[in-house]
Formats: C-alpha cells, sequence, structure tokens
C-alpha cells in the first residue's frame, strides 16, 4: 500500500476569491479574540490618547504588514508587570527547508503561523491599564496573559474569557487560551493557504448551533460533556445525525476545542458553506474515560450511549467519528488498538502512531492522522507507511503543536474526509491501478481492469458499497482468470491481490 503524505491548506480552489466575497470588514473597537507571538514591544502613545477598552480590538490599519492590528488591553491594578503571549510567530509555508522564525511585523504572503510563541512586556499606560499592538494574519489567533511574570499560571483575559466546563482545569493545571477572529485582507496578505484560515472566522448573518456542558454521571460522579447541536438541530429529525467526538491534549479538558480548537464555529461555517454534513459534535475528559489498555470503557459503556439515548443520533458505528489532539491522539490510538470497529473514522493527529499493523480489522476504519510542519508531535510518514493493514491518509498543514494547527486538521477532517471513504481509498484505488499498469497485459485487458475499478470508486462515493463489491469482485475473478491463462505473472497478480481484497473487506464490512 502506497500512503502519501498530503500537505494541504484548510481551502479548495478559488480560497482567495471566496475570503474576498466573504471578507468582514471591522472598524476600530470591534472586539474580537486572539493569538500567540515573540518580540520588541510596539511603542504605546499615553493614556489619554489609547483606547483603554479591556480586551482585544482588531482594526484595519494600512501600515501593518497584513493589513490589521490586534490591540490588546489587559487591566489590573495590582499588577506589577503583563506579558502577552501569542502563538503568532510565523514560519516559511512556501520553503519547508527555510530555518527562520519570522517576526508577526515581518509578515510576507508564504508565511504562516506556526513559529511558536510571541511573548512581549505590555505597556504601563497607568490607573492599572496595560496595553500593546501587533500585526495579526487570517483566521483564529490565540492569546494569553503571564501576570508578575508568573509563567505557571497561563492568565484567560478576563473581558474575553473562553467559557470553561464546570468541572474542567483550574489555576495552573490549566493552559488558557483566548481566541481573536483576524479577517484576511487580500492584497496585503494575498496568499491562499491563509485566506482558507477565515473558515475559522464568526460569520454574522450565517445560522448558528448551539453548545454547553451537559451533566452526565461518571461511576456515581456528576461530570459534562460539551455537546455542540447543528443549526436546525430536530430532534425529531427522520435521518439520525452523525456524531463527532472531539477529545482534547494534556493541559485543557472537554472546553478546548469548542473554544480555541474553534469547533462550533467551523462546523457552521462549513455546513453554511455547504461543505459538511449536520453531524452533533460531543467532548469528553480524559480523566474519566477509563484505562486506556482497556479501550477507554467510560467513552464505550457510559458516554456513547448516553449520548445515542440523549440525542438524535446514529447508533451505526460507521456514523460515528473521533479525533484527538496530541495526548487525545494517544486516546485515539488505543481506541483503534482495541477496537476499531467502534467508530467508522478515527483522526490521531500530533502524535506519532501508536496503533499496531496486526490490529484485528484494522482495514475497516478510515484514520486521518495529521501534524504541522513545525509540530514535534508530528507523525513519522515511515511510520505511517507501515501501516500496510489500515486504510490511512496523512495530512500535514501549516503549524507547530498548536492550534493552528489543529483547527486545521478539524476543518480537513469535517470538510473533505468525514462520510467519504473514496477519499480514503483512492490511494488503494491509485496503487491498484499503477500495479495494472506495470503488467505485460496489453492494452485492452489493462483497460478492461482499470474501468472495474473506476466504476467502483464512484459507486463508493455515492454509498453503494453492494454494487461496488459485485465490480471489485468481478475484477478479482479477472485477476486470477488472467493468471490462470498464464496472461499475468504469479508475481504480478501478487502485487495486485492482496490490495483489492484489502478493499473488498473495507467496503463489505460496513454493509
Amino acid at each position: 500500500m502506497r500512503v502519501r503524505q498530503l500537505i494541504r491548506a484548510t481551502g479548495g480552489d478559488g480560497g482567495d476569491h471566496a475570503a474576498r466575497a466573504r471578507l468582514p470588514r471591522l472598524a476600530a473597537g470591534v472586539a474580537l479574540a486572539s493569538a500567540m507571538v515573540l518580540g520588541m514591544a510596539p511603542s504605546v502613545a499615553g493614556a489619554d490618547e489609547v483606547d483603554l477598552t479591556p480586551g482585544p480590538t482588531v482594526v484595519e490599519d494600512a501600515s501593518s504588514p497584513t493589513g490589521y492590528t490586534g490591540h490588546f488591553v489587559y487591566y489590573d491594578p495590582d499588577a506589577t508587570s503583563v506579558r502577552f503571549v501569542a502563538d503568532i510567530m510565523l514560519r516559511n509555508w512556501e520553503d519547508l527547508s527555510d530555518p527562520t522564525v519570522y517576526q508577526p511585523s515581518q509578515y510576507r504572503p508564504g508565511l504562516m503561523r506556526g513559529g511558536g510563541a510571541y511573548d512581549v512586556q505590555m505597556t504601563d499606560v497607568g490607573d492599572g491599564y496595560w496595553v500593546t499592538d501587533v500585526p495579526l494574519a487570517a483566521g483564529v489567533n490565540q492569546y494569553w496573559f503571564y501576570v508578575n511574570d508568573n509563567t505557571s499560571l497561563w492568565v484567560a483575559d478576563p473581558a474575553n474569557p473562553p467559557i470553561y466546563a464546570p468541572d474542567g482545569l483550574t489555576g495552573t493545571a490549566r493552559r488558557a487560551f483566548n481566541k481573536v477572529y483576524v479577517p484576511y485582507d487580500p492584497v496585503k496578505q494575498n496568499y491562499a493557504p491563509l485566506a482558507a484560515r477565515e473558515i475559522e472566522n464568526e460569520r454574522p448573518d450565517t445560522a448558528k448551533g448551539t453548545w454547553g456542558y451537559v451533566p452526565i454521571d461518571i461511576n456515581g460522579t456528576t461530570r459534562t460533556i460539551g455537546v455542540y447541536l447543528p443549526p436546525g438541530y430536530d430532534a425529531d429529525r427522520a435521518e439520525p445525525y452523525k456524531t463527532i467526538y472531539l477529545q482534547h491534549g494534556s493541559g485543557q479538558d472537554q472546553s478546548d476545542w469548542l473554544n480555541i480548537g474553534d469547533a462550533p464555529v467551523i462546523m457552521d461555517n462549513l455546513l453554511a458553506d455547504g461543505l459538511t454534513e449536520p453531524a452533533v459534535i460531543v467532548t469528553t475528559n480524559t480523566t474519566y474515560l477509563g484505562p486506556a489498555d482497556q479501550g477507554h470503557p467510560v467513552l464505550r459503556d457510559v458516554v456513547i450511549p448516553f449520548v445515542e439515548e440523549n440525542y438524535n443520533v446514529s447508533t451505526r458505528p460507521i456514523d460515528r467519528a473521533f479525533a484527538g489532539l496530541s495526548q487525545g491522539a494517544g486516546v485515539t490510538n488505543a481506541l483503534i488498538t482495541y477496537d476499531p470497529t467502534l467508530f467508522g473514522y478515527f483522526g490521531p493527529w500530533s502524535r506519532d502512531v501508536g496503533f499496531p499493523n496486526t490490529v484485528p480489522n484494522l482495514a475497516a476504519p478510515y484514520i486521518m492522522v495529521g501534524g504541522g510542519a513545525w509540530d514535534f508531535g508530528r507523525p513519522n510518514p515511515a511510520q505511517v507507511e507501515l501501516r500496510t493493514n489500515a486504510v490511512v491518509e496523512n495530512v500535514l498543514v501549516s503549524g507547530a503543536h498548536d492550534f493552528n494547527t489543529w483547527n486545521q486538521l478539524f476543518t480537513i477532517f469535517a470538510r473533505d474526509y468525514l462520510w467519504h471513504p473514496e477519499a480514503f481509498l483512492a490511494d488503494e484505488f491509485g496503487d491498484l491501478k499503477d500495479a495494472v499498469a506495470s503488467t505485460t497485459l496489453n492494452k485492452g485487458n489493462k483497460n478492461a481492469l482499470t474501468v472495474k475499478l473506476d466504476q467502483a470508486l464512484k459507486l463508493i462515493a455515492k454509498g453503494k458499497n453492494a454494487e461496488a463489491i459485485d465490480v471489485l469482485d468481478g475484477f478479482v475473478n479477472q485477476v486470477i482468470s488472467f493468471q490462470a491463462n498464464g496472461k499475468l505473472t504469479a508475481d504480478e497478480a501478487a502485487g495486485i491481490l492482496p490490495t483489492a481484497e484489502k478493499v473488498l473487506f473495507n467496503v463489505g464490512y460496513w454493509l
């Protein structure tokens, strides 16, 4: 099996045009949320000349290299120093061999966030107000504060706070992320992969889903799960909704995918653009899921039954997806290892591949591994290649071990891969066509086999698995016949049949 490493942006063809068509124009004073960076603090005018509205404000700015400046105000009359930190340092997505980490002020087309944390002392303008300004680029930018140089406590913006789960992490155990939405300037930013990140920005004129934290009994203790319901959710809809389970990383909890992870906003926008199916999103807390070597039994025995009893969602595993980042990818890998048929789709992101090639039924689910170009947890492509028994794609995006990476991976997962088995099987079919092309068969016989492969993949894309199996059976029988008649050598047939049988098993499993 060939597993291609896909280098993807979150947008498809025409992303720049689409971004321009829906570009919101923000006037000064419009509060949004922000990111992470490292550099010199810009000069700030006296307090009587500066907007001291606490929180973030994104302003159109002709002098900014991105066309926008983020203006951040933190109020704390007892602070002796405040540091603004944001994941907004830049790397060269156009040239991955470039080792330079660029400042936000050095933005030029081709640079993307992924260079780590921008960390700068804010300016004390008096009366408890601390201020800093920094150029920002399109999409969700994340930020937080260190007060009095206490780097153990990631301080959330009190004027723009995340909505945390009531039973989630607190104090120094939590890494606090705030977000700010930044538009795309088609002239100054002028880069399609960056324009694509506007899918992460709230749109004032589109239908919105709802989300919150729902109590659930876990072994006699009341905990919560996060639940997103798509716009127009109908508890009586004839067709049950699909479900997407998203798992957090270390220093996070069930809150993060719903806040800085931006999953509700991304889903709202993908649905508005007709680029995904309505689905219920569920976030859980790793601390209550149970042992990994038992397949996290609380998820299997408590959470999934609770969701399927209380919401109008499908009970078919093929209609469930599970994805996690970093530590959450460890949970995902454990689920695949214990029972790869509990979910139809998996997304272990920013972690080395952790499921063995020998897992029974490994060829049944569709697996999208992924990571950032500058991500220390980026999956090793060689390890992915060794998972010959899995149907797996490896996706690389611009970003580090941060939500610059994870927001993009979720967008790609929900838009391009979820509920699309043909997107995962395209490589297997490509391998089969290449194997046929490399044989000594004549042109007519090669064409007869290739036509069957093309027909089968189209049927899979239409959800016609039974018909696809009939065509694939015909393909396999014809290969066997060609070998029996001496038209194919044993080695040539051996280069075709195992992959064909793997595809047959995959497609047949979900009948």
